[in-house]
């Protein structure tokens, strides 16, 4: 008999313990992006030629670097690329095995990554690259030359230093483009805003608009104009010309559960009681 009342006890305990607010919840959270920086190294006494990464938004001579064979090893959906070179280094043309949060190029070399898309790309002043893989939001500084291969949903053109017009990029995409911005990236004045930019037709030369009026409207669709205006990010490298820090699109997580429910505190209740029940009549029966 004792040795039932206790096993009713612990279990009661252990019932009302699971029962208690926070017991029993399981909260599953995102992992968060990663940072590589990439650059071109020439051989020397401790490596080869080729391109090397570092764990980190700004290249350190001084830091450990490694191949980037072993940073496609590693790289998940969400992670930061910041490709930072220059001139005198080959083309870029690695192909990343998953959808980056955040592509930031920043060099005079020629980059042409590809990816399974991209939430955000930057390519910074005098910078040239070709974008493998549909873009939620890109933006372009400068004088930058940028081509996209796919699609993007939003372009920026933002426009560096002084004037009345400062606007230099020359951009083309081979895809669609929803919404064009063009804007000052000082004091965020809007130059124009255009839309629906047809297959292959966004023709963009020393930031004039050469595309035919025919292949895209100046009129924004009812969905965007009701929008409220978005603040343009920042890339993730720090540099001259741009704010230092961006952050992923809000919706890179969205499928993974936050926090789950167990139903183990009803089943150990439900135990106790059952326990507690069969625990008076077995000992009413040992009265009579």
């Amino acid at each position: 008999m004792k040795k039932l009342k206790k096993i009713v006890t612990l279990l009661t305990l252990a019932a009302v313990c699971l029962s208690a607010p926070g017991f029993g919840k399981l909260t599953v959270k995102a992992a968060e992006p990663t940072t590589y920086v990439v650059r071109y190294l020439t051989s020397t006494n401790t490596h080869s030629d080729g391109w090397y990464f570092e764990v980190a938004s700004a290249w350190d001579d001084n830091a450990f670097h490694r191949e980037t064979y072993y940073m496609m090893q590693d790289i998940k959906d969400g992670d930061y690329v910041v490709i930072e070179t220059d001139a005198s280094s080959p083309t870029f043309d690695l192909s990343f095995p998953v959808r980056l949060g955040n592509l930031t190029v920043n060099t005079t070399a020629t980059v042409v990554p590809t990816a399974k898309g991209y939430d955000s790309v930057y390519i910074l002043d005098g910078s040239t690259a070709s974008i493998n893989g549909d873009v939620s939001h890109a933006y372009v500084y400068g004088s930058a030359h940028a081509t996209f291969v796919n699609n993007v949903d939003t372009l920026e053109m933002l426009g560096m230093g002084t004037g009345l017009n400062n606007l230099h990029a020359y951009i083309g995409c081979q895809g669609t483009v929803n919404h064009l911005i063009a804007k000052d990236n000082v004091d965020q004045r809007t130059y124009f805003e255009y839309y629906n930019f047809a297959k292959n037709k966004l023709d963009i030369y020393d930031g004039s608009v050469k595309t035919e009026e025919q292949y895209y409207s100046k009129t924004a669709p009812a969905a965007t104009a009701a929008a409220t205006p978005e603040a343009t990010a920042a890339p993730a490298a720090t540099t001259a010309t741009a704010p230092a820090q961006s952050a992923t699109a809000s919706g890179a997580y969205d499928n993974v559960p936050k926090t789950g429910e167990s139903a183990l505190p009803l089943y150990l209740a439900g135990a106790a009681v059952l326990f507690v029940v069969s625990g008076y009549a077995l000992r009413k029966k040992n009265l009579q």
